[in-house]
């Protein structure tokens, strides 16, 4: 009898600790979970430029009177089917983030000095200063737990009752893309006519943009607008890019 009740114990103390392990996995996630791909800041390596198609891009230049080197432009199609041209968007995306690092306007000759302090792989990264209102915006729309590393990266701790803003991160932190998030009143462009880089603040200039998005192959960075006129919702914002 008191074998049996020995071996009872025994099964119940073994089915506690795997209850424990598969509880645990699920309440506080894993980091490895998180996308991990490498990302590289390099331009884009795109299809060699025909004769023709840099003769097109040399025309609509000195139709326009752009004054920037024509080697940071590409061809582009309007919404009526006009042909015109535009700054790469890897190079916007480039200065962009760029400036985000430097907090201010980035010299085309640092960039790539800049760009070394940039996340490194995919995953979802929050500038520095933008970290701990971040996580309070998602504190107060999502379920789940959530931190950032010391990389910079959010990891979400899971939770029994994740709602569509959770599911929708878990699906970004699952996707080969790197997404960066920062919250600020400008950020940094390429002027498409000059070339060169200045400040844009686009918030002072309408405070009812939600947003500035920039897009280079696997990578996406949202500049969150910081809402001093009071004219956006924060928490709106972010619900609509994770819904």
């Amino acid at each position: 009898m008191i074998k049996k009740i020995a071996i009872c114990l025994s099964i119940m103390i073994i089915i506690s600790i795997i209850f424990f392990i598969v509880f645990q996995q699920k309440e506080t996630g894993s980091e490895e979970q998180i996308s991990s791909l490498p990302v590289t800041y390099e331009e884009e390596k795109e299809e060699e430029v025909n004769e023709q198609e840099q003769e097109q891009i040399t025309q609509i230049i000195e139709n326009q009177g752009l004054e920037a080197d024509e080697n940071i432009y590409e061809i582009a199609t309007e919404y009526d089917g006009r042909e015109v041209v535009r700054v790469k968007p890897s190079i916007q995306y480039q200065v962009a983030l760029a400036g985000m690092l430097k907090k201010d306007i980035p010299e085309f000759s640092e960039i790539n000095d800049l760009l070394k302090q940039a996340p490194t792989h995919t995953g979802i990264w929050i500038e520095e200063t933008a970290r701990e209102k971040f996580l309070s915006i998602l504190k107060n729309i999502t379920n789940a737990n959530y931190e950032i590393n010391d990389e910079g990266f959010l990891v979400q701790n899971t939770t029994w009752n994740m709602n569509k803003y959770d599911n929708g991160i878990k699906q970004m932190l699952s996707d080969e893309i790197l997404y960066v998030f920062a919250i600020s009143s400008k950020t940094y462009i390429v002027d498409e006519v000059t070339g060169e880089i200045q400040e844009y603040p686009f918030e002072e200039m309408d405070p009812y943009t939600e947003y500035e998005y920039f897009a280079s192959e696997n990578k996406e960075m949202f500049v969150i607008n910081t809402n001093s006129y009071d004219k956006v919702d924060q928490e709106e914002i972010l619900k609509n890019i994770f819904e």
